[in-house]
């Protein structure tokens, strides 16, 4: 049998063209099977097609799907649940313009505003103060030009301005509770100022924080330092420089403001002599009595109701009772 391969010497290509030619003609195929193929390879890739598309659009609602719910975990993440604001004081003195910030920051001048909750934020305007009974005890007392957020009911945010705090203020004062409030502090972007037992008062800057103690102690924790403060201690915060301590008396001019804050006290019954503790706390006097002053203020009693500051109402209140007085050196002195 002869080969193609035999006796020859052309190339691969050159061969291959060559058997091609020696082959018989191939049968061409009729219309109708050709045009049935063409729609059989036409409906195919309709279909091949079709399913890709349907995977795309698939992958691509499920990539979006994805995205949401990674959003909505992101956002449950970090979402504060809903706290409910309740009462933390309860306003017994205000004058002046008094204003409470809006939900868009606005400030908007307040009518009988008699209570304060959680979450709102009050703001005074010149020469304007207020005086609250905070609710688990102590008076709050707040200056002209403050800005005091109500974060709840254990403390305060003070943004700027000055507010004093007393732990054992009158219980003869509306709202006030016996005891002394059991927590109590006052928060500031230089630290915080937390009470153990104590008149003090704290004034907050854009560029220090000053603490003055009346009576008792408070811790101060500061951004950097750290600083218990006694009575007649003035301590100041000022950046990263340590704190510097100053004496300073438990009345005077400091102090005026709060007594301009103190809130109507019911005298109705009480003896003089309660009423002297009441006048020598809000002014921070020592009180020392002379002669036979002192047996007239245990046994005289008044009647109604103080709501003047409280150096007019020494003034008035003792000339009622035939006692007279004088203050030296932070002691109010009462004879007859």
């Amino acid at each position: 049998m002869t080969t193609f391969s035999e006796g020859t010497d052309v190339r691969s290509d050159d061969a291959l063209e060559e058997l091609l030619k020696k082959a018989s003609p191939r049968p061409v195929p009729s219309q109708q099977d050709a045009a049935a193929v063409r729609s059989a390879v036409k409906a195919e890739w309709r279909s091949v097609t079709g399913k890709r598309r349907v995977r795309r659009n698939v992958f691509q609602y499920a990539l979006a799907a994805t995205v949401l719910l990674g959003v909505f975990a992101l956002f449950s993440m970090f979402r504060v649940p809903d706290i409910e604001a309740v009462e933390v004081a309860s306003i017994e003195k205000s004058f002046g313009a008094i204003y409470m910030l809006g939900e868009e920051a606005e400030l908007r001048e307040t009518g009988e505003l008699s209570s304060v909750l959680s979450g709102q934020t009050i703001v005074t305007g010149d020469d304007a103060g207020l005086a609250l009974a905070w609710g688990k005890g102590g008076s709050l007392r707040v200056d002209e030009n403050s800005r005091v957020a109500f974060t709840g009911d254990s403390g305060i945010f003070l943004e700027s301005g000055r507010v004093y705090f007393d732990s054992q203020s009158s219980s003869m004062v509306a709202g006030i509770t016996s005891g002394g409030s059991p927590e109590f502090t006052v928060a500031t972007e230089h630290g915080a100022v937390m009470h153990t037992g104590t008149q003090f008062m704290t004034r907050a800057g854009s560029e220090e924080l000053v603490v003055s103690v009346r009576e008792g102690q408070v811790a101060i924790d500061g951004l950097y330092y750290e600083h218990a403060a006694a009575s007649g201690e003035q301590v100041t915060f000022s950046g990263r420089q340590r704190p510097t301590v100053l004496s300073i008396g438990r009345s005077g001019q400091n102090w005026d403001w709060v007594a301009r804050t103190s809130p109507p006290v019911d005298m109705d019954g009480k003896t003089i002599r309660v009423f002297l503790d009441w006048a020598c706390r809000e002014l921070g006097l020592e009180l020392k009595f002379e002669g036979g002053a002192e047996s007239v203020a245990d046994r005289e009693s008044l009647i109604g109701t103080v709501d003047i500051e409280p150096a007019d109402a020494l003034r008035i209140r003792l000339a009622s009772a035939a006692l007279d007085y004088r203050i030296e050196e932070g002691v109010l002195y009462v004879s007859d």
